[in-house]
This record gives C-alpha cells, structure tokens and sequence, in this order.
C-alpha cells in the first residue's frame, strides 16, 4: 500500500510537470513566432494658406521677424518649409552631425546662402549638434535647400517669402489719382511697370478716361501719362502685350462708352515707352464685333497672341466665341466656340489652361486645336 501511494505520487509530480514543460514551450514559441509590429510613422500634414503656399510652421522670436528650423537629428528639417516676410531671419539649430543648409535645388547648390557662412556653398562645410546658422532674406521669393550630404535621402526644405502683406494676403497699396472702373490693367515687362488704360471715373455720360495711368513698381507711385487715347470707347476693353519685330506694345480692342449702347471693333495700340497710340487700320478691326454692339469678354495673351473669350452683346445676351489675334501675321480668326455663353471670364497669362466665365461655367482652351 505504501509502495502504491508512492508510486502514485511520483505519477502525478510528473504529469505537473510534463503539463507546465509543455505550456511554457508552447508560450515561448509563440512569442518567437509572432510578428514584430512596426508602427508606420503617419505621414505629416501641410497646411496651406489661401495662395497654396505652406502657411508659417516655425517658433517666431518674440519680435516676429526670427523663424527657427531644427536641422535633424534625422534627415530632416523640422518643419521643412515656412512662411516669412521680407527682411525676415530664418535661423537653423543643428541637432545632429554631419549637416549643411546649402540653397538650390536637390543636390544644386546654387550659392545664394549656405552654412556654416555663405562662403564656398560647394563643396560645402557640414556641422553638427549645437551648431547655429542664420540668414536674412531681402527679396521675397521661394528659396529651395537641401544637406549637401543627405539631399539623395530628401532632407530638403523650403523658405516663402513674401512682399510683406497684411496676414490675410491682401496690403493697401497707393490709391489711383481718380477714381476708376472698367479699365484694364496690363503689367509691361519690358520696363517692370503696370499700367491702367482706358475706364470711366463714374457712371454719367462723359465719364470715359482717356489715358493711361502708370504705376512704378520701384517708388510705389502713380503718374497719369500726358497722352490722350484715340477715343471714348474706353470702356469693357480687351487688352494685352504684343510684341511686334521684338517691340513690345499694349494692344487694345473693342470697347464701348458711358451709358452707350453701341461697341467700337477698332483696335489700337500703346507703346508706353513713348507714350504714343496707334489705331491700326480698318482691316485689323475685330470680327467679332460686327453687328457693332458687341464687347470682348474675358481675354489672354498667349505665345505672342490676343485670345478673346467670349462676349457680350449689350441688353441682349452674352456670345460664347473665341477670337485669335496675330499681330505678327495681322489676322484675326475664329476658334471653335465655348460650349457656354460667356462674358468677362479673365485669366491674363498662360493658354492652353481653365478659363472662367462669367457665369459659372469652367472650360479648357487650348490653341491650336
């Protein structure tokens, strides 16, 4: 009997333990078979302003005019891109080894600025923790940077500038010299000025303005230029920059006057430099307007050519053709017209791209087919 009980015993001390052998190993093995879970790093979010430019991102220095960036300790600035105004400083604390800010694109320096002093951008100087580098920016513009050691890695950034504007995106600038509507405004790249021509200062009979106004963009100021335009048809023109055996002037076309009912066809040209206007010929007059009551609608100049975009034909209804002007080859032709009628959709530069009309509707134009 006691030999049994014994027996009994040493059986069940081995079951205990054969059962806790087994669970343990059945344990560990499901720890080494499992899956390592790595947490993907969520990707960061942009924020924009009402441009699409990143909006400020950096700690600004108690008098607003210092943006810091942390350069590293991984491959990358932090933030990456921010907002400042001219005269503005962004500063850069390096917190890892082995770093540069070096402007240009990926991988280009360009030598604009650069640590560790804006001298010898390429091949450059790379600095590590604790160092400070800072610089001034006094035009406004986007500035691309990059690590010279890690811009194939994409440890890029970028520095907005702007002109200074107020934090809605609009500044008051100088007020015109008289008041002014329906005049058109043209920027004349040849000197880096813009111009006003044409409008009316009320809406009464004999309100048309019949010159140009010009802003310098260098003192801020506007002058009104001696010259008198050719006629009163001042009003709802189309008008853009052409360039004629590499001159540059401000053709003008179609228009109407205060209070009128009817629209001029003619077309002429401003060259500001001489502060002259030229009507052209009765051959160059605008085919859209034939029925003589008809103005331009929205306009732009592309590849050297006037694009009229539709139109309104006063008290009537509003047109939906699309006119070409080449000055070069003096022709005027129809392109195929907008599946909606339109009037006074604008966009000044850049055909082929989206025109909006002025309704509601939104369409592509592109020349040429």
């Amino acid at each position: 009997m006691k030999r049994s009980n014994a027996l009994r015993a040493i059986f069940w001390l081995a079951t205990m333990f054969a059962i806790a052998f087994f669970v343990r190993a059945e344990s560990g093995g499901r720890q080494t078979s499992a899956p390592s879970h790595v947490h993907a790093r969520a990707p960061g979010i942009s924020i924009v302003d009402q441009n699409g430019q990143p909006a400020v991102s950096g700690a600004p220095s108690a008098t607003s005019t210092t943006v810091d960036v942390t350069v590293g300790p991984d491959f990358a600035f932090h933030p990456f891109s921010v907002n400042i105004s001219v005269g503005d400083t962004v500063r850069w604390t390096w917190a890892g080894n082995g770093h540069s800010v070096t402007s240009g694109p990926l991988c280009m320096a360009d030598s604009q600025y650069c640590s560790p002093n804006d001298m010898s951008c390429f091949p450059g100087t790379l600095n590590n923790t604790g160092f400070v580098y800072q610089h001034t920016f006094a035009a406004a513009g986007t500035y691309l940077y990059h690590c010279l050691a890690h811009c194939v890695l994409g440890m890029t950034g970028f520095v907005n500038v702007t002109g200074g504007c107020a934090p809605t995106g609009w500044s008051a600038g100088p007020a015109l010299p008289t008041p002014l509507v329906r005049a058109v405004g043209v920027y004349f790249q040849a000197d880096g000025n813009f111009y006003t021509v044409g409008g009316r200062t009320s809406d009464l009979v004999g309100s048309d303005f019949q010159h140009v106004l010009k802003f310098n963009t260098t003192s801020n100021t506007w002058t009104q230029m001696p010259s008198t335009l050719p006629d009163n048809f001042m009003n709802n023109m189309a008008c853009g920059v052409l360039a004629v055996s590499g001159t540059p002037s401000i053709y003008c076309v179609g228009g109407s006057f205060a209070t009128g009912t009817t629209a001029t066809a003619r077309v002429f040209s401003y060259n500001p430099v001489t502060d002259t206007s030229t009507v052209l010929t009765s051959a160059d007059n605008w085919p859209g307007d034939a029925a003589g009551t008809i103005l331009p609608g929205g306009f732009a100049v592309a590849n050297n050519k006037l694009y009229i975009l539709g139109g309104f034909n006063i008290n009537v209804a509003a047109t939906n053709q699309i006119w070409e002007f080449d000055r070069n080859h003096v022709c005027a032709h129809m392109l195929p017209p907008f599946p909606h009628r339109c009037h006074r959709g604008r966009r000044s530069v850049g055909l082929p791209g989206w025109i909006g009309g002025g309704h509601h509707q939104l369409v592509s134009v592109r020349p040429g087919e």
